[in-house]
């Protein structure tokens, strides 16, 4: 049950570089990355990728964690809107 918009296809390389710059543009993930791009076949969604994981300034587990809600919100806007090539 894909979604009737089609996604755009970027790289791998190209998807961390536009969630990096998201991530940076809010002020709960600020400062935080992606350690990667997980491919996979598509979803339910019909999205073919995830960030499972983010690396950032704090050492702090309570912060990751409020980093990581706020972050998943924002990857799965981008999970909508691209495919990996």
């Amino acid at each position: 049950m894909g979604t009737d918009m089609p996604r755009e296809l970027k790289t791998e390389h190209e998807l961390i570089e536009i969630a990096t710059k998201a991530l940076e543009a809010n002020a709960d993930t600020i400062g935080w990355s992606p350690t990667g791009i997980e491919e996979h076949a598509e979803d339910s969604e019909g999205c073919n990728w995830n960030i499972n994981e983010l690396y950032g300034d704090s050492k702090d587990p309570d912060a990751k964690e409020i980093v990581m809600s706020a972050a998943e919100e924002i990857i799965n806007e981008l999970r909508k809107q691209y495919n990996l090539k």
